[in-house]
């Protein structure tokens, strides 16, 4: 008699087979993406001007990224290791497609074999360890495999000068006024941030803070060179948002946003900011359905109100899966000078690069996806304002 089989069991074994599914999925899409690259940059060969076949095959990421929902500088990173990854590595490529492997750790390999670029015996090397190591491990125990490997095979110390290269601070909004200020740092530096930071807390007596609390607020307060008054000596910060009039007034707790739609600040936090003496304020009305009501101007670039407004609508560059501020892009004439007026309906905001695609590239698909954008943050907000943040005592 044969012994019951384990419920449980099969249901993992389900699991595992679904799993390899997924990667063979992903691997398929990997395969389609590199596929239409390959078209997109055919296809560019047919101009005699390189800077423009450039600005065309290029395009390929922002198509890709509208089909996928990714941003372009995700696709581009994408294409980039995919391609590195079947040129240099044929038996994880191989590996990848039969859904040994998922994307994941394809990026994390192909990470690594960029850094032991240039020595073909490291690369057959990897090659032929990794794809036994990945398929059987999780993605800390690989990543820790791949730096160990670097570690000891990257030629001349060129890993170690490309990750330097790649030191960087940046910001993301994270809730109820909050945000994540992140640093890339060589370990060292890091190092003795992070105990400067204990140390001072420490220091501190009599104080009802938590070490955690402590480190933040000696964090900004070193940053902004504020004493021990409080008073700052940095240099201001200015800072876009859009306030509904009855949040202002009073009337409710909406929230103010952000141009680009990236963060929320709590009603009472800009009320406080809009008292302040030395923050500059100005309004631009709207009509009931958030419109900004705003006149052509006989000019052919819009004026400082004009741009503000334009800004304030768009909230971001027009296209599709572009995140870049408007506040920092170019304003475009939909129907360009001198047929088209410098109005509010004949403008938009598009980031530099979006901005010289839309210019080279005369394919009709580029102009479609950037209409596809609706600026939908302000349908309901009576009048925007824009607030010139810095800080002071």
């Amino acid at each position: 008699m044969e012994a019951a089989s384990d419920p449980g069991q099969v249901i993992l074994d389900e699991i595992a087979a679904l799993e390899v599914e997924r990667a063979r999925i992903e691997a398929r899409i990997a395969h389609r993406m590199l596929a239409f690259d390959d078209v997109r940059r055919t296809e560019s060969e047919r101009h005699a001007d390189p800077r423009v076949a450039e600005i065309e095959r290029s395009f390929a990421a922002d198509e890709l990224g509208v089909a996928l929902h990714l941003p372009t500088k995700v696709v581009q990173d994408r294409l980039a290791q995919l391609r590195r990854v079947r040129s240099l590595l044929p038996l994880t490529w191989v590996a990848f497609l039969v859904g040994d492997i998922d994307a994941y750790r394809v990026s994390l390999i192909a990470a690594a074999a960029h850094k032991v670029r240039g020595d073909n015996h490291h690369l057959i090397h990897l090659d032929a360890a990794v794809g036994d190591y990945a398929s059987s491990h999780t993605v800390s125990q690989l990543r820790g495999w791949l730096n160990r490997f670097v570690a000891r095979w990257a030629p001349d110390r060129c890993a170690a000068r490309d990750e330097h290269a790649k030191r960087a601070v940046w910001v993301r909004p994270g809730d109820d006024g909050m945000s994540w200020l992140t640093a890339y740092l060589p370990t060292a530096d890091a190092e003795r941030i992070d105990a400067a930071l204990t140390q001072r807390a420490r220091a501190l007596s009599d104080d009802d803070r938590t070490i955690d609390q402590r480190r933040a607020d000696l964090f900004v307060d070193l940053l902004l060179g504020r004493g021990a008054d409080g008073a700052s000596t940095s240099a201001r910060a200015v800072v876009g948002i859009t306030v509904p009039v009855t949040s202002l007034t009073g009337l409710d707790d909406l929230p103010g946003e952000s141009f680009d739609g990236s963060f929320a600040l709590p009603a009472d936090m800009v009320r406080d900011l809009l008292a302040d003496p030395d923050t500059l304020w100005f309004r631009i009305l709207t009509d009931p359905l958030g419109r900004v009501l705003d006149t052509t101007e006989p000019r052919p670039f819009p004026s400082d109100a004009l741009r503000t407004a334009v800004q304030a609508r768009d909230g971001t560059c027009r296209f599709p899966t572009c995140t870049q501020p408007a506040i920092t892009c170019d304003l475009d004439h939909e129907i360009p000078r001198p047929d088209g007026p410098t109005h509010g309906d004949n403008l938009r905001a598009l980031c530099r690069r979006h901005h010289n695609i839309k210019t080279h590239r005369v394919a009709e698909p580029t102009d479609v996806a950037m209409r596809r954008r609706t600026p939908s943050r302000v349908e309901v907000d009576l009048a925007h304002f824009i607030t010139d943040w810095h800080y002071a005592a």
